[in-house]
């Protein structure tokens, strides 16, 4: 298979000063520069409320996708409602520490981390992050708050992983398929290795009540009953006509077009170019023969006494 280059994305590179390094280790994670010291310091000791709400899941797992539908459903599926200014990056993303270059045009109110003017939000608040589990902030697991933890099969995470990392320049190793693939078999790779992140957390707390668990694949193929789980999970039981606006209005294809459409400049609504295709299988496109019996050696041996079981297609 040819080596292509993906599509163009935005890039976060253009936002990196010139002594800040590409890529950082915090507790033994590798992370892109964004993920500040400052900022996964400041997380572990967060003042979580009862009703947060946190969209946590390994990156490119439909981390964007759940915290719409967390959106809608607080707002009985009027998407109108939704305060855009309050649309969060992930937890740890700190663009403005010191050596970053901010854009000229980002509003006044995104040149503050989420983590910091996240205090002053309103509840119910809604977060998202990427962070591992030993990274959280502690009160989570002393039962405050909900976590909305989303699963993703790990071909299909890669190949989106790989199209968004990319044109962010983090790692040499991103500019080709084949290299890439590599790193992402290992504990290299930025925000930890896939089986372990995942699994941390669903070892330890997929029987904790203020945990929900979804999986990528049974959203795509029911999300009717996806919207259903959250709005329970969240206390915030819908109408069959509230159901179907949140339904509406939480597709790949809506969230597409209102996304990129949406004047991302003034921080009204956020991640224009992270949704992708959004559909399941789309590794078959990419992995060679030889890549797939490799990943599905790894993944047999990650995944041995697990019951956590991921779906490819």
């Amino acid at each position: 298979m040819a080596d292509e280059k993906p599509e163009k994305n935005d890039s976060l590179s253009d936002l990196k000063g010139n002594d800040l390094p590409s890529e950082v280790v915090h507790d033994g994670v590798p992370f892109p520069w964004m993920v500040s010291e400052r900022a996964v310091k400041a997380l572990k000791d967060y003042d979580v409320r009862d009703d947060d709400i946190w969209v946590t899941t390994y990156p490119k797992a439909g981390t964007h996708w759940a915290v719409e539908i967390v959106n809608l459903v607080l707002a009985d599926g009027h998407e109108e409602n939704i305060d855009r200014t309050k649309q969060p990056k992930p937890m740890e993303f700190d663009i403005t520490q010191p050596g970053a270059k901010p854009p000229e045009h980002l509003p006044s109110h995104m040149r503050i981390p989420t983590y910091e003017r996240g205090k002053d939000w309103p509840s119910p608040r809604v977060f998202m992050t990427h962070l591992p589990e030993h990274m959280m902030p502690k009160q989570l697991y002393q039962g405050k708050g909900k976590i909305v933890f989303v699963l993703r099969n790990p071909k299909d995470l890669a190949v989106s992983m790989w199209h968004f990392l990319l044109p962010n320049k983090f790692n040499p190793k991103h500019e080709q398929w084949n290299t890439f693939f590599e790193q992402y078999c290992t504990d290299e790779m930025v925000w930890g290795n896939y089986f372990t992140y995942n699994l941390n957390f669903w070892n330890k707390h997929r029987l904790d009540e203020n945990f929900l668990f979804l999986k990528y694949e049974d959203m795509k193929r029911d999300l009717r009953t996806a919207v259903v789980q959250v709005a329970d999970f969240l206390g915030r039981p819908l109408s069959d006509e509230a159901i179907d606006r949140v339904v509406d209005q939480s597709t790949v294809d809506s969230m597409k077009q209102r996304f990129n459409t949406a004047e991302n400049k003034t921080g009204k609504i956020g991640a224009p170019s992270i949704i992708r295709k959004g559909i399941v299988g789309d590794w078959k496109t990419r992995f060679t023969v030889a890549q797939n019996e490799t990943f599905d050696k790894l993944y047999q041996e990650k995944m041995e006494g697990s019951d956590l079981h991921m779906d490819f297609v």
